[in-house]
């Protein structure tokens, strides 16, 4: 007997220790199934993660910032202690910061003219962005030299035979 409430006990002290140790992981949704899905997401809390791109808008206490996934983009409202957390956007020059978000979707938010949004709660850097170097093609590089050439030669030569029928 001593020995069966020994082991129910120990197992009681590790499924309450388990309990507390256990954090179930946030499932990543799409962005363009929150849009194509709309009806189904709206009003409830998701987490998406992308890239930072454009720019930060500041309207106030708050912020809007765009987010793309690869697969479509949406405007995030947050508040700007959040939007802080966000140093670099995507651009020609840059990679923006990847950034996991949790917040309620909204198919048509009332407070922002019927938009598509999610209202930020939680914002986590998961990767700082970096500038982009963009290489030039030596080959493309001739070749528009010698279109560009031959194009003016033609042009002059078109000018010259122009004018002396003139």
């Amino acid at each position: 007997m001593c020995r069966g409430f020994k082991i129910v006990f120990t197992m009681l002290i590790i499924f309450i220790i388990g309990a507390f140790n256990c954090k179930a992981q946030d499932k990543i949704i799409k962005i363009n199934d929150l849009i194509e899905g709309n009806t189904k997401y709206s009003g409830k809390v998701v987490t998406i993660e992308g890239e930072a791109v454009g720019e930060r808008m500041k309207r106030g206490n708050y912020s809007w910032i765009n987010i793309n996934d690869g697969s479509n983009s949406i405007g995030l409202w947050l508040k700007n202690s959040d939007a802080d957390n966000i140093k670099r956007f995507g651009n020609y020059k840059n990679k923006g910061d990847i950034a996991k978000v949790t917040g309620t979707f909204s198919i048509n938010c009332k407070e922002h003219g019927g938009d598509i949004d999610i209202h930020v709660n939680n914002v986590d850097v998961i990767e700082k962005g970096k500038k982009v170097n963009h290489n030039l093609n030596v080959t493309k590089e001739k070749l528009s030299i010698i279109l560009v050439s031959l194009t003016l030669s033609i042009v002059m030569f078109y000018y010259k035979r122009r004018t002396l029928r003139n």
